[in-house]
């Protein structure tokens, strides 16, 4: 894994840990306090619950386990992200594969933490999303076929193509972006091609994958 920069003080954050086993969500919440004091931690037990707890708070990242009983895998974010799609998900999954990571960045996650994690790996990953990374499991940022361009390209973007890169690799859809901005689709569009161009990606997954390799910060 690339190196990151040092941690900064984390800002207060409302974070919302979505997941059906209680002994979990306990477990994770004690190791978030070990993160930070300044991350609030809500919980909520399923995809309903979870998007009516972000109709009503202010939730600044959802902490989602791809494993809920009433929904499984993809189809969990998916149903998630149709609900509340302008916050930000990090996907807890008990799978580790490459391919399914590829996917979830793919379906609109910000980043993707096993459960398979020692607690020292996972306080590590927490620490870095909630200060504000992209997080992925290392072994998905080895070395790819086709290296990936310099994070020093993101510095080539314009002020407003910088904000669309931060909501694009917040998971946000382009509908999201328009509307926080208050510009067209059409217009989001326009800026996520040239962004693509401009730091060499050609998808969003190479994108999240660029920023997680490098720690460009996004929240």
């Amino acid at each position: 894994m690339a190196t990151v920069p040092a941690f900064l003080p984390c800002r207060s954050m409302n974070l919302l840990l979505v997941d059906d086993h209680a002994l979990f969500r306990e477990a994770l919440r004690a190791l978030l306090g070990k993160v930070s004091p300044e991350v609030t931690v809500f919980e909520a037990a399923s995809i309903q619950a979870a998007v009516d707890e972000c109709s009503v708070t202010p939730i600044r990242m959802v902490l989602l386990d791809l494993g809920l009983a009433e929904s499984d895998g993809i189809r969990t974010l998916d149903q998630f992200r149709e609900g509340a799609p302008e916050v930000p998900v990090v996907v807890l999954s008990g799978e580790q594969d490459a391919a399914l990571i590829r996917e979830a960045i793919e379906h609109g996650a910000a980043g993707y933490i096993p459960k398979s994690h020692t607690s020292e790996q996972m306080i590590g990953a927490l620490r870095f999303v909630v200060t504000g990374g992209v997080y992925l499991p290392p072994e998905v940022l080895l070395p790819a076929e086709r290296p990936l361009a310099d994070i020093g390209r993101f510095a080539l973007l314009s002020p407003r193509q910088q904000e669309v890169a931060r909501m694009l690799l917040q998971g946000k859809p382009n509908k999201a972006i328009a509307r926080e901005l208050s510009i067209s689709e059409g217009t989001v569009k326009a800026h996520v091609s040239a962004i693509y161009q401009v730091i060499g990606a050609r998808n969003r997954v190479d994108a999240v994958t660029l920023a997680a390799r490098h720690g460009f910060i996004v929240m």
